[in-house]
């Protein structure tokens, strides 16, 4: 069976064997299943702490489910995720595998937002917020890209880099393609881009193309084995994972106001001075 196949595979062991699993082993495959992140991240010792269990009921379930050992289950996640279905394909996934169960309800949605959020906060590496907040800082102009719901996150980007005094425009999607629109990029200036499943071509080709100019580029996406990854001298992972037909914009969103707020500090004169105006210029409104 194909690598990119290991969702389907563990599903339909689950659902092959449930009548023989013990309630013990029905929570850890459960949790293999619906939370990939972990399985990729977590060594089985982290799983088993996170899952108040021992490494011995991991492998064990593992094995009952047709697996050689634990290993084998992580290595398939990890080369799925290389090349990750769209969140709608996975959305349809959920569907099907949960025939007669309601999966609308608020509380979960919620718990997947705040499991998210501590994922990506586990992952933060400090010294790349810093690194990230220093090219935006000095750029003499940024410019953000993004397709399909993160060109919402693109436009956000730039909108609250404005606020606080930095020159940064959003790559548009109607007209010139993205690469087109930075043809004249320059090596003092930046592009941050954007990027999650299913990947979009026009970015990673922006990003490519911004850094063969000299211009430095920063990616925020959903794992460092992105496509786009390569393409980027500051990489920042944001955990998007959704129960809805969409990615959730939760964690990029926690990232955007995180490096705004260290550029802020780290140009307090110029910040000032730039909300100040902004300040003004809403109290002259009608």
């Amino acid at each position: 069976m194909s690598p990119h196949n290991s969702s389907k595979r563990l599903r339909d062991a689950i659902l092959a064997c449930q009548d023989s699993l013990t309630s013990t082993e029905r929570v850890i495959s459960n949790h293999l299943l619906e939370h990939p992140w972990n399985v990729v991240l977590m060594s089985i010792q982290e799983l088993a702490a996170h899952l108040k269990t021992g490494p011995a009921s991991i492998i064990r379930t593992s094995q009952k489910l047709g697996y050689k050992s634990y290993s084998e289950i992580k290595r398939g996640m990890k080369q799925e995720m290389r090349n990750p279905n769209s969140p709608l394909e996975r959305f349809k996934l959920v569907l099907e595998s949960r025939t007669g169960r309601d999966i609308s309800g608020l509380g979960a949605i919620a718990q997947q937002e705040i499991d998210n959020l501590q994922t990506t906060t586990r992952l933060l590496d400090g010294s790349r917020i810093a690194k990230a907040a220093a090219l935006l800082g000095r750029a003499s102009l940024i410019f953000t890209a993004g397709a399909a719901i993160s060109f919402h996150l693109a436009g956000l980007a730039a909108f609250v880099f404005q606020h606080i005094g930095l020159r940064a425009f959003p790559l548009q999607l109607a007209g010139l393609t993205m690469s087109e629109q930075l043809l004249t990029i320059q090596k003092d200036e930046v592009l941050l881009t954007f990027s999650f499943p299913p990947y979009s071509a026009q970015t990673i080709e922006a990003a490519t193309l911004a850094r063969a100019q000299g211009a430095s580029v920063i990616g925020i996406t959903n794992q460092t084995l992105s496509p786009l990854a390569r393409h980027c001298d500051v990489v920042l992972v944001a955990k998007t994972e959704s129960s809805g037909p969409s990615n959730s914009l939760t964690a990029p969103l926690l990232l955007i106001q995180g490096i705004a707020a260290a550029v802020a500090s780290s140009r307090r004169p110029q910040s000032l001075k730039a909300i100040e105006r902004t300040i003004a210029l809403r109290n002259r409104r009608p």
